[in-house]
């Protein structure tokens, strides 16, 4: 997503659309293999979760990048 100005980045990160969105994409996404074995062509091995962070802010990179 693009926002007009930092402190909007900012409070989008803190917000629970981006949060709920967070939880979502810890989950890997379905695949052919997954599907078989739920229709009954296999073992049922739950997914696995996937570390998911937040990007980083141009502000803190500029301040790294003065120091």
């Amino acid at each position: 997503r693009y926002f007009v100005d930092l402190t909007s980045m900012k409070e989008h990160f803190r917000s629970k659309v981006h949060k709920k969105r967070l939880k979502q994409l810890r989950e890997a996404p379905y695949t052919q293999e997954e599907a078989e074995r739920a229709a009954g062509m296999g073992s049922y091995i739950p997914p696995k979760k996937v570390e998911v962070q937040t990007q980083p802010l141009e502000e803190v990179m500029e301040m790294e990048a003065s120091s």
